[in-house]
């Protein structure tokens, strides 16, 4: 009993509607049967596709000259009878093996018999040829007649069977056997792998749909009856052709129960259908479904608009008609805006820059969307400003700041009202105003306005001009100057009459001028803290003094009463004083003279000089009187002349030349006044002898020294001149060896005796041949050094001299030794 359920063992999948009877041989031939099989079925435990397997070999006699093989089955065991009505459409599938192949022979592959006796016999169009060891087929058979291949007669060219006879045998299966004999052979026939499975059942069929372009359509299909059901949508390329799908393009999900198709650009217009895959049973399609893809409507135009700050913005579309249209808050997805199917759209308050979008519904299809604008623009900040004022009527300039040119309006008004034409600038002037008037100003910035500021014109009233008192002085110094009508720190002193920057300080009604030198005009004003008013001149007058007058004075060795004298004024402008400043003038010496009393000292007098305006300085006279040395005689200095000649030594003995009658001579004071000579240094010696030296100077001419000679109350000045005479010395031998000695031909004094200074010196040969010449002879660079003018050395020997001047003086004339 134990063998039998061990060898029967049948496994039963079970799924949610689903049961499939399986035999794999893993261990045993699991209860099937092969009666006819020599010798009966056999197991084997290896060797199969994989695992074990069952085989059979046919029975067979010798008849005559051929051989008889008998045909047989490999017969299902009881799990594989009963009621099998739900595999209808189901797949038996099975794999064979041959121990070797050849041409086949003709029997039903499957029979089948229910408990009522009927039978049905599976022949397909070409017999099962099975593949040889050690290779496997696999055949399937599908319980339903599509292709006419039960028969109801063994025969491949019976009747076919009727789908009723199927489905009727399937209701009470009672008998299933599988083909072992597949060629007049011995040949051994193998079985593994035996699969009965109900078919795959579709409970939901994809259906026909219609989208708009760009939307993406979906078929979906359930099916069930079998453990791994797979997919794989197909598109009907041709009536009747249908091609697998793959992922790309427009298509998604190709290989699951949904297909997607993105019809975008009208993609994927047509028929569709699911090819159903499973374990052990043939391929189930479902119907077939239709795509169709309806146009979009053409995207609206549309117009945004602007406004300056906060608030709701009208938006606009074209293209549609009312009611079509939506309006949206997102480019995609996303829900219309309630109840706004108008060609405009009023947008809520709005804060800052928001596209929206709008499309066009045609009931059924939408467009795409257009994006709209609603631009919320930032108005400029309101303009800071600069009032201005202006004293009395006129014209005043008003400032604004913040915007750049151009971009400023001007009003009248505070709001509303037309901006001032042409004023677009920072600065706005005024008409005239004769009162305080207020303008206000804003930014465009060509976008939008700011709020405006005002900004005042004001019109203050101008004070009257001061009165003024100038004032005057003699001379030089300051002068103080008046003026009425203001009050303390209102006046403005100024050195124009217009312009300019007032007197830092003076803010008075007096002003002290710096010192003066000439008359000079100053001006006023009062300043009210608001005005100035015009300016009044006030004079400083500086008067001329008059110059001080010159003076004699007088001496008297005794007491007397002398005569003063000034010169310099008319009769009348003379002031006498006894003192050098201040006091009163004596009374009546109005002239240039002036008569002292008896005086027994010396004493000095004052005079000045009064024009009627002004009084000069003081000049000091004195009348001398009894003073020491009053009857003093000077000291006399004889002129001598004095003559030496070039690079002489004058030697002159001073006293021999001063006489002094008073006996009172002062020798201490006895002195050379400078300069002494041009040329020559000169000093006293303590003998009092004048010594002036001239030696190694090569002057001649006139020169000339001054001696101071005094006594005790008084100086005397004698200046002497000085001739410096002489003569050329001409020296008529040279020896030119460079020692230093008589290296040229010497002519002492020629370039510093006037007469002798422009001279022309020729050099002969003792046959007069001139062989050297020179103009201006010098003894330096104009001098006879024995060449010859062409700069050869002349021979030793005796040669004859010329010297003539231009002066007229004689020349002369004589032999000259050279020697080498």
């Amino acid at each position: 009993m134990a063998r039998s359920i061990v060898f029967l063992i049948i496994l039963l999948a079970s799924f949610a509607g689903y049961s499939q009877v399986t035999s794999t041989f893993n261990t045993n031939a699991q209860g099937w049967t092969a009666p006819y099989a020599n010798p009966g079925i056999v197991y084997n435990a290896t060797g199969g596709n994989p695992g074990g397997y069952v085989s059979g070999n046919p029975y067979f006699f010798v008849l005559g000259a051929g051989t008889i093989y008998i045909p047989f089955y490999f017969v299902a065991p009881a799990a594989y009878k009963g009621n099998f009505t739900t595999y209808y459409n189901g797949t038996l599938r099975y794999d064979i093996q041959q121990s070797t192949t050849g041409a086949p022979n003709q029997y039903a592959e499957v029979r089948i018999k229910n408990t009522g006796g009927l039978n049905l016999y599976y022949f397909p169009a070409t017999p099962n040829q099975p593949a040889a060891a050690p290779l496997w087929s696999t055949y399937s058979v599908v319980f339903n007649n599509s292709n006419g291949f039960w028969k109801t007669t063994n025969s491949a060219t019976g009747p076919a069977a009727s789908e009723l006879q199927i489905q009727t045998i399937l209701n009470s299966l009672d008998t299933l056997e599988i083909r072992g004999l597949y060629r007049e052979a011995n040949v051994n026939a193998r079985m593994d792998n035996v699969t009965f499975s109900p078919p795959i059942v579709v409970t939901t069929q994809p259906t026909t749909t219609a989208v708009c372009n760009g939307v993406t359509a979906t078929f979906t299909t359930v099916a069930t009856g079998n453990p791994a059901i797979t997919y794989r949508w197909q598109f009907e390329t041709s009536p009747g052709v249908w091609s697998d799908l793959n992922n790309g393009g427009g298509y998604s999900n190709v290989t699951t129960a949904s297909l997607s198709v993105n019809t975008t650009g009208n993609f994927g217009a047509g028929n569709y259908r699911c090819r159903l895959s499973g374990t052990a049973v043939v391929d189930a399609f479902t119907n077939a479904a239709t795509l169709t893809i309806n146009p979009l409507p053409t995207a609206p135009g549309a117009t945004g608009a602007a406004r300056c700050g906060t608030g709701t913005v009208t938006l606009t579309a074209t293209g549609g008609v009312a009611g079509q249209y939506r309006w949206y808050t997102v480019p995609t997805g996303g829900t219309a805006i309630a109840g706004q199917t108008a060609a405009t759209y009023v947008t809520p308050s709005l804060t800052v820059t928001t596209p929206y979008y709008v499309a066009i519904n045609n009931g059924t299809c939408e467009s795409t969307r257009t994006v709209v604008t609603a631009t919320i623009n930032t108005p400029p900040a309101a303009p800071t400003t600069t009032g201005a004022s202006f004293c009395g009527t006129g014209s005043v300039t008003l400032s604004a700041a913040g915007g750049a040119a151009g971009q400023y309006r001007w009003y009248t008004v505070p709001s509303g009202g037309t901006a001032i034409a042409g004023q677009t600038n920072n600065t706005f002037i005024t008409p005239a105003l004769t009162i305080t008037t207020t303008y206000y100003v804003a930014i465009n910035n060509g976008t939008c306005e700011s709020t405006r500021t005002a900004v005042v014109a004001t019109i203050n009233t101008i004070p009257g001009a001061p009165g003024g008192t100038g004032g005057s002085r003699c001379g030089s110094g300051t002068v103080v100057l008046s003026a009425t009508g203001g009050v303390a720190g209102q006046y403005r002193w100024y050195t124009v009459p217009t312009g300019g920057t007032a007197i830092a300080g003076e803010t008075n009604a007096t002003y002290t001028t710096p010192a003066l030198t000439s008359t000079t005009p100053y001006y006023v004003a009062i300043n009210n803290g608001f005005c100035e008013s015009t300016r009044t001149v006030v004079t400083a007058t500086i008067e001329a003094i008059p110059t001080a007058p010159t003076v004699t004075g007088t001496t008297s060795c005794l007491p007397a009463s002398v005569t003063l004298t000034a010169g310099g004024g008319t009769a009348g402008q003379y002031r006498w004083y006894t003192a050098a400043t201040g006091g009163t003038a004596i009374a009546g010496e109005i002239n240039n003279t002036f008569t002292t009393p008896v005086l027994t000292t010396s004493t000095t007098y004052y005079v000045a000089i009064n024009n009627g305006t002004c009084e000069s300085l003081r000049t000091a006279v004195t009348a001398a009187i009894a003073l020491p040395g009053c009857d003093n005689i000077p000291p006399v200095v004889d002129n001598v002349p004095l003559v030496t000649q070039i690079g002489g030594i004058v030697t002159l003995n001073l006293l021999d030349l001063i006489s002094d009658s008073d006996n009172n001579l002062d020798l201490s004071q006895l002195a050379i006044v400078p300069p002494a000579g041009r040329w020559a240094s000169a000093f006293i010696d303590n003998s009092y002898n004048l010594i002036i030296d001239y030696t190694g100077i090569q002057f001649s001419g006139i020169d000339s020294i001054s001696i101071r000679v005094c006594d005790i109350y008084t100086c005397v000045v004698q200046k002497f001149g000085i001739k410096v005479v002489g003569e050329i010395n001409v020296y008529n031998a040279l020896s030119p060896n460079n020692d230093g000695a008589n290296d040229v031909f010497l002519i002492e004094h020629i370039s510093v005796l006037d007469n002798t200074r422009e001279n022309e010196v020729s050099i002969y040969n003792r046959w007069g041949a001139l062989v050297w010449n020179g103009t201006n002879y010098n003894n330096d660079t104009i001098v006879f050094t024995g060449k010859s003018n062409s700069g050869n050395d002349l021979p030793s020997g005796t040669y004859f001299y010329k010297i003539e001047f231009k002066s007229g003086l004689k020349s002369e004339s004589g032999y000259l030794v050279l020697k080498r």
